[in-house]
């Protein structure tokens, strides 16, 4: 895997078979990560009519109708996956490149397969923050890693544009709470304070790359103005299995 995106970072016109190999190779070892794919659900009554394949609720049934004839009086429960909606914000500043992008490249393939397509967005950001994963479109993730592989790291680090960037997408889902996961080491070389775009989120995950210069304390004070929780990643090797906790942490919110 190294050696493909390697050959590809060097050529100067990409291959494209050698790109969907490496796609396909990042995908695999995005599903060793996760463990247990199954989502969190939640229980839920309908009419017989619109889930016929339910089991019967009879309780629920008798609270509403003690004598019935009709078929869409009966009630029939059912469970299904709890839904939910957030926006993942990636350093792609200069200090990311080579095997931190590809490292990275692996923690986008865990949200991808984690989270449905419509559900999700994904921001990068240097010295300035682009959207390459809308929330609400629908995108093959094999679409979204080659977005994302073809977007080389460089330039300076302004957290602040990539928070904004966050909001931007988050505000097109209407009512429904702004919830984001940024992974960051805490130092801003350009841009206004993050503190205050952070604020704009009902829940932040920041995931603190730990290393040289990375400031801590910087990151958690990120997280508490948006209302959410730090997590370290000792090793940027960990960056995909704390990505995959911190998705597994907000599916159960």
């Amino acid at each position: 895997m190294r050696q493909l995106y390697f050959q590809q970072v060097q050529a100067s016109v990409p291959d494209p078979k050698r790109s969907q190999a490496l796609v396909a190779l990042i995908l695999d070892h995005a599903k060793k990560i996760i463990a247990h794919p199954a989502r969190p659900r939640k229980q839920k009554i309908d009419s017989f009519v619109n889930q016929p394949q339910a089991d019967l609720a009879i309780d629920e049934t008798l609270e509403e109708n003690i004598v019935f004839d009709r078929p869409e009086e009966l009630l029939v429960e059912y469970s299904e996956d709890r839904s939910f909606s957030c926006v993942m914000i990636l350093d792609t500043s200069s200090s990311m490149t080579g095997d931190k992008h590809l490292l990275a490249s692996i923690a986008v393939a865990v949200l991808v397969l984690e989270v449905p397509a419509q559900d999700h967005a994904l921001v990068v950001f240097s010295s300035e923050a682009k959207a390459i994963k809308k929330l609400l479109v629908k995108e093959l993730p094999q679409a979204t890693l080659l977005k994302f592989l073809s977007h080389q790291p460089r330039g300076f680090t302004n957290i602040a544009s990539g928070l904004q960037a966050g909001v931007n997408q988050l505000k097109q889902q209407g009512n429904r709470k702004k919830v984001g996961v940024i992974a960051t080491d805490g130092r801003s070389t350009e841009g206004e304070n993050p503190i205050e775009i952070a604020k704009h989120y009902d829940f932040l995950v920041v995931l603190h790359l730990c290393g040289a210069g990375s400031d801590l304390e910087a990151s958690q004070q990120i997280a508490q103005a948006g209302n959410g929780v730090c997590l370290e990643v000792e090793k940027l090797e960990d960056l995909p299995h704390r990505l995959y906790e911190a998705l597994r942490m907000l599916a159960r919110r």
